[in-house]
Order: structure tokens, then sequence, then C-alpha cells
């Protein structure tokens, strides 16, 4: 007898789609049929007119800080929880606590998010000049990828020269690990703000001086110089947040010629624009921020081509003071996100029902990708037979209204607020066990594991 019998969905995994029957026993998958193949098991779920998709693996997730007001590592995990986000990659960086930098930063942060989070969880470890001596010892600690600026960063996490990153490269190839950059060259974010500052005071309090202290060109740069220490040390790397079409097309010609490089987009590149920052205001603010309508919809086409492999929340909280520009000027106003428990059905809704993909998509760019470049495939990222049973039964068909105040978030903001969609997530299974079920959480905060 099996334990669960999720009967008569429609399958979707990245290579293929049916309506079959799915099984569980234990954590895991154990069979998956066709519908008039009917066995035993304790408990029967009719997913008649429903996709059951693979948990995503939200790769790039600012998961929560201690002790602070911006959002915890309860309330982000309930979100991805109702979000279909089973895995979530925790970045290294945080406001209110030291950063993942060393072997014992690994082992607080691991604590941290095993005591209270909802899903399972991977670590990023940091990559910054303090760090670069303790690579090896974050690895063998539980660390899945490195994270480095280029954009320089705060508190205690500062952005590794060029020199420190091609060492720290070679490092990494040894135990053929990945390093993940936000790219951004600091000394043109930098300059432009220190000139709107000298030259237009009233008018580098604007936003849309905001947008003129991070171009396009800035992304590029940084974007080519890590594609040129990657083909010289043999790295593997990945490009976060990638924004406009210009920077994918570069990293498709550095595929081409064999360099391993994989690059990812979020929701709010694929859904917004920066008209919608000038005229809503910061709370649609990130780095490195919203392009014009045309670049947003040249992303779709890297994203259904493959060449951005991934589709993340980068969800990083914010108060509402924060992400204010009434009684500061915008740049000084926090920047980021809200968007994990959001992610599945806006990408869903942007994807499927606007711009007429498959759901194969879905699970390619949510799930599939994000597993095996991180290498946890085969545990997770696929509705297959010895898979983690991390699933997701999915609405296509219901028609909702985005409300921040009923979203999971500890604090009520999120750019997606208002939006209309159609596809909802209805439940959502970790490891065979119903964690998101008739609109309420149904763990305790520990029910997360590490994934290594």
């Amino acid at each position: 007898m099996y334990d669960l019998l999720v009967k008569n969905g429609k399958i979707v995994n990245e290579d293929s789609c049916f309506k079959g029957n799915l099984y569980v026993r234990g954590e895991k998958i154990a069979a998956l049929t066709l519908c008039d193949e009917i066995y035993d098991a304790k408990r029967v779920i009719d997913a008649e007119g429903k996709l059951i998709f693979p948990g995503a693996v939200d790769a790039h997730m600012h998961i929560g800080e201690r002790d602070a007001d911006f959002e915890d590592v309860k309330t982000s995990t309930m979100a991805a929880a109702a979000g279909g986000v089973t895995t979530c990659i925790d970045m290294p960086l945080n406001l209110y606590s030291p950063s993942v930098l060393t072997g014992d930063g690994v082992m607080l942060k691991k604590e941290l998010l095993k005591n209270q989070s909802y899903v399972d969880f991977c670590m990023w470890g940091g990559f910054t000049p303090e760090s670069l001596p303790h690579i090896e010892e974050m690895h063998k600690t539980g660390v899945i990828s490195f994270k480095a600026f280029l954009s320089g960063g705060g508190n205690d996490f500062y952005a590794p020269n060029l020199g420190e990153v091609r060492q720290g490269l070679m490092t990494i190839k040894k135990f053929n690990g990945l390093a993940g950059f936000h790219c951004e060259d600091f000394s043109i974010v930098n300059y432009e703000k220190e000139r709107l500052l000298k030259e237009n005071p009233p008018k580098s309090r604007g936003r849309q001086a905001f947008l003129n202290s991070r171009p396009l060109s800035c992304e590029i740069i940084a974007v080519r110089s890590i594609i040129e220490l990657a083909e010289e040390t043999g790295a593997r790397v990945h490009i976060c947040h990638v924004s406009h079409p210009k920077v994918a097309e570069i990293i498709e010609e550095a595929q081409l010629r064999g360099v391993d490089i994989t690059a990812e987009t979020c929701t709010h590149y694929l859904t917004f624009t920066e008209k919608d920052y000038l005229e809503k205001g910061c709370a649609f603010g990130c780095a490195p921020p919203l392009r014009d309508e045309k670049s947003r919809e040249g992303l779709w086409e890297y994203v259904k081509k493959g060449v951005l492999s991934c589709v993340v929340s980068d969800h990083s909280p914010g108060v509402k003071e924060n992400r204010s520009d009434e009684d500061k000027p915008a740049y000084k106003s926090g920047y980021g996100i809200s968007g994990v428990q959001t992610m599945l059905p806006v990408f869903y809704d942007g994807a499927v029902n606007k711009r007429g993909c498959t759901p194969e998509l879905i699970a390619r760019e949510l799930s599939a990708n994000p597993a095996k470049r991180w290498g946890i495939y085969g545990r997770k990222g696929a509705v297959k037979v010895g898979f983690d049973a991390d699933f997701v039964i999915f609405d296509s068909n219901k028609e909702w209204i985005i409300d921040e105040n009923k979203l999971f978030y500890k604090v009520k903001l999120t750019a997606f607020n208002g939006l209309k969609l159609k596809g909802a997530v209805e439940k959502t299974f970790i490891r065979g066990t119903a964690v998101f079920e008739d609109g309420e959480i149904k763990v305790s905060e520990k029910f997360g594991r590490l994934v290594k």
C-alpha cells in the first residue's frame, strides 16, 4: 500500500507532460502510472483538471534576518511553501547579523534555518576578500555555491576586486564549485551618483537619477569581466538577476564557445518596467533596475531559448519606510522586491497564459534547471520515481488578484500587489507531506532540512 495517491492530474516535467497518477511511499515518489492503473493508498487526492508541477527550487532568495523588522525565516519560508517553492537556496549576506563568510558562519546560519524553516533549504556562502581563505572550509561545511558582488556591498559583505575574483575562481574550480555574481560595475554606479550630487543636487534625489546611476553599460562590463575570468580559469559561474536581453546575448555567445556559464532572471524583470518604478515608487526598486518594455519582452525570448536557464524570485523584503522616497533621495531608499510567494503563479501566467508557452517551461526554469546547476537533481527538481516527493498541485483555471495583506510576508509590501493572475497554487508537498493546503501551513517551522 502507498501512503498517498494523487490521481488524474496532468504531471509536468521539463521534458514531458501527461495525465496520470502519482504515488508516494515514505518521502519519495514511488510510482507514476496512467490514470486507469490504480493501486491502494492511505490517502487519495483527485487532481482532475489540475497540473502537478515539481516543487520549485528558488536559487536566489534572501530567506530572512535575525531580529529584523524586514522578514524572518519563518515568514519567508511560509510564503515559499504557499507559493509552491519547496527548496530555497539562501543568500549569505545578512543585514542584521554576520554574513556567511567562514565555516563557523555556515554553522550558525545552518542552525538558524534548521530551527525555523518550513521548507528545505541550501546555502550560498560569501565570496568576499575576507572569505577567500575560508572557501574550501565553507564548501566542506555544507555551502552549495558562493556569491560575490562586483558593485560593492554593505556591512561585512564587501566586493572582491578582479584579482581576488580570479583567485577565488581558481579555488572554487578545485572542487567543481559554483560562483555566482551580482554583475554591476561599482565604479560607474558611484561615479554617476556623485556626479549628480555635485552638478544638480535637486535632480539627484529623484527616481530617474537612480536609474541613470545604474546604466546598462555597468551590467554589460561586469558580465564581460566574469566571462573572461571564467574562460581563463575554467570555473563554473552563474550570473544573477539579468535585467536586459543585451546581457543575455553576451552570455549566450560565451555559452556557445564553451564557457561554463549559466544565468537567471527574476519574475519582476519579466513583469514590470522602469515606468512602474517611476510612476508607482520605490517598492519597484531593484538592482540592476527595471528596464523598458522592449527589453522586458526581449528577456522572455532568452528564457524560452534556455539561455536564461533559471527564473528566481530574488526575494528581498523591506519595510515600507525603507521602500519610500518621500523624505529622502530615491538612491537612499532600499531596493529589493518580495516575490517568493508569487513567483510560480506570476511566471506561469506570463509564460503560458500571456505568451503561449507550454507548462514544461515552468518545470524547466523553476525546478529542473536550478536543481541540475546546483547539483541536487535526482533528489529535487522533477516529478520522477526516486526523487523526493516535492510537488505542487496547481489550479490553472483559478483567477485571482494578489493582495499583499493576504500573503505570508512579515511586512505586507510587494510590487506584485494588485496583479491579476490566472493560475494558483492549491497544495504544496515536501517529501510526501502536505506543507500548504486549504490556504494554511500544515507543518511546524522545523520541518525544513538542509540539502547538500
